[in-house]
């Protein structure tokens, strides 16, 4: 009778704590989901301020490894114009499925206007506050979605065929040892309780040793389960949007069915460790090795069903990037519907067109109608422009927003030639990897059958002498211009405004030195620069003025006899 009685104080104590803990756990859960809406709300529209760890960010390129293809932004265009920056200024996105697929978006840049990722009207129903709720609820979906650690799960895929059958009989004896010695408690409560103390840290032992072997692994179908939940939330909240693509979760989901039975406790908490509920479901999983038990079943029933789990990715990438894009949009100091066309390539028509990057940048207009030279002095804006209408058509043909207040242009294959250094690993000095950079274009700009080339170079061979660099860069840039190549091109040797006034048309910056300081207007000027202020930037800046005068002396001299001395 007194085992008895001590038995249902135990059960009694143990109940009390069961329920309290979930009460504790409701209202976590609901001051976290508060706190989460809020933050929703508050964020959109103001720059992204997501924080990614280097090793994540590394990962974040699998979306794409996974599906080739069509023309991809190569890695020196990339790293020219800064697109990690852009990238992180454009991400606000919900979930590790939205980071890769935007990512995706701006290497993959469509080759006609049909293939844009998204219609304007998706966007704007995100836009202003008509549809605030629905995009919220949207957003609070794809953060329960979360991340799969700091790794892709495209990488965890690729490895799980590896792992071959496992067996779950040592699971399921686990699971019912617990029970038996409960039982043991109605018999005896001192020996069933030490029992049931020495089979739960047995259990926990060998728990975590199995959990260390498959680890990565095991966060495949963690993930997996929180898409599928996922696309199952989304396609009830029946964004209209996204109406095609949210009509095609119900026929994914049914090859989960199995998949998905009994999944409910292995899903890990999501509100933290704060949570006592979600705490105590993992206590659970645990003790009775649910977890592992599910995760064997999983493996037998994963294999064959890649190309579902990669249509749900690609489902809720593309909604959850389209938010991101929005929120971006709204960071900026206004932006335009491109205009594209899929017939030739000039004009190349921009008007107010800004660097997105630059916190108070200067907007300039051009009209190209033929290649274009830009000359002017260092930091007059050269580089910079170049970057913008490099940008300016990789962002119209990605995520069909134009940093301009108006922008027309083709589809192009884009490439840039600018912020090349020496490959001290492959053993090449600056030269040659500069003449390798302009090789790769010339021969994009020769493939006649392939949508036309918009090129950005900045100082053509600028690692050589000046006799031959003027030489090869002509008929480098004639070539260019013989392709019918968009191509801009900074350079500061004023000879080839001469020499290529019959292909390329000439403009130029150009800034003002007056009482010691330099002013630069950062504004396009037609034409080809007609002056050299090199020399007297150097007294501006401080530099003595004696060795200021020897060197525009000695400039002159040059001029007029044509040799140094």
């Amino acid at each position: 009778m007194e085992d008895l009685r001590t038995t249902l104080v135990f059960i009694g104590l143990l109940g009390f704590f069961i329920v309290v803990t979930l009460m504790l756990g409701v209202r976590e859960r609901r001051r976290t989901r508060s706190r989460l809406l809020h933050t929703l709300r508050e964020n959109f529209g103001k720059p992204a301020s997501k924080k990614t760890s280097p090793e994540r960010y590394a990962q974040i390129p699998q979306y794409t490894r996974h599906h080739t293809g069509g023309f991809r932004i190569d890695d020196i265009t990339w790293n020219d114009l800064d697109m990690d920056q852009v990238f992180h200024a454009m991400d606000s996105t919900c979930s590790a499925a939205g980071e890769e697929y935007l990512y995706h978006l701006l290497r993959a840049p469509a080759m006609n206007a049909a293939d844009l990722p998204f219609r304007q009207e998706q966007y704007a129903y995100f836009a202003g506050g008509d549809h605030e709720e629905e995009r919220v609820r949207l957003q609070e979906i794809l953060m329960d979605l979360g991340h799969a650690g700091k790794y892709s799960l495209y990488d965890y895929i690729d490895f799980t065929t590896a792992l071959g059958e496992r067996s779950n009989l040592p699971h399921y004896a686990a699971a019912l040892a617990p029970f038996l010695a409960f039982a043991l408690m109605f018999l005896h409560t001192g020996i069933g309780i030490l029992v049931l103390l020495f089979v739960c840290s047995l259990n926990l032992i060998t728990y975590f040793k199995e959990k260390a072997r498959i680890a990565p692994h095991f966060q495949v179908f963690n993930y997996i389960l929180r898409l599928l939940d996922c696309a199952r939330e989304l396609e009830k909240a029946g964004c209209p949007a996204f109406k095609e693509d949210t009509d095609k979760i119900p026929e994914l989901l049914k090859a989960f069915a199995s998949f998905r039975r009994g999944s409910s406790l292995l899903l890990g908490s999501t509100a933290g460790s704060a949570d006592p509920l979600g705490l105590a479901l993992e206590y659970i999983r645990i003790i009775f090795h649910l977890d592992l038990i599910k995760f064997n079943n999983m493996l037998r029933q994963m294999r064959g069903r890649q190309p579902q789990i990669d249509a749900l990715l690609t489902i809720t990438g593309r909604i959850d990037a389209c938010i991101s894009i929005v929120s971006w949009r709204e960071t900026l100091p206004f932006y335009s519907v491109p205009e594209l066309r899929d017939e030739s390539a000039f004009p190349f028509n921009v008007q107010d067109l800004y660097h997105p990057l630059l916190s108070e940048p200067v907007s300039n207009s051009l009209t190209a109608q033929r290649p274009v030279l830009l000359t002017g002095s260092n930091a007059s804006g050269k580089s910079t422009f170049l970057k913008a209408a490099a940008l300016c058509a990789l962002l119209s043909q990605t995520v069909g927003t134009a940093p301009a207040a108006s922008y027309s242009g083709a589809c192009y294959r884009i490439y840039t030639s600018m912020a090349l250094r020496d490959s001290l690993q492959d053993g090449e000095s600056y030269f040659i990897v500069e003449i390798k950079s302009l090789r790769r274009i010339l021969q994009a700009a020769r493939e006649t059958e392939n949508p036309l080339v918009l090129c950005c170079i900045d100082e053509v061979l600028r690692g050589t002498n000046t006799v031959e660099r003027i030489s090869a860069s002509t008929e480098i840039l004639r070539c260019f211009g013989s392709t019918d190549t968009v191509c801009f091109a900074a350079t500061h040797d004023v000879e080839l405004t001469g020499l290529l006034k019959d292909t390329f048309d000439n403009h130029h910056f150009s800034e003002e030195i007056s009482d010691g300081d330099v002013r630069f207007s950062y504004r396009l000027q037609p034409g080809p620069s007609n002056t050299c202020n090199a020399i007297a930037l150097l007294g501006a800046l401080g530099y003595d003025r004696e060795l200021v005068s020897r060197a525009k002396t000695r400039a002159d001299r040059f001029l007029e006899e044509g040799s140094w001395q």
